[in-house]
């Protein structure tokens, strides 16, 4: 448990600072807002292509402007794991933000 929380913890504040909206979680299992279902289901198949599994999460289950993908971390995963992870989710979900102006 103690290593499930531990890797929840880190890759929760690493989605914080790349700016990505986890909602209100406090858990493993956490939103990765997405706000727009065209958007999503081809950032989702982005994400899948480079290798990283999220559940889309699609109105009605949420609302219009809270779709999202739900993303699980747990005790199993290394802290390499999921630093590939919050690379490919950098790179596909914010690279308007990384780019200079």
């Amino acid at each position: 448990r103690t290593r499930l929380w531990e890797n929840a913890d880190y890759f929760h504040k690493q989605l914080t600072g790349l700016g990505i909206d986890t909602g209100s979680s406090t858990t493993y299992i956490m939103p990765l807002v997405i706000g727009d279902r065209e958007r999503m289901y081809r950032l989702g198949h982005e994400l899948r292509h480079r290798g990283l599994w999220v559940a889309p999460v699609d109105y009605p289950a949420v609302p219009q402007d809270r779709i999202c993908f739900r993303a699980c971390v747990t005790a199993n995963h290394t802290r390499e794991d999921l630093d590939e992870a919050l690379n490919i989710l950098a790179d596909t979900l914010v690279p308007s933000q990384m780019q200079p102006v």
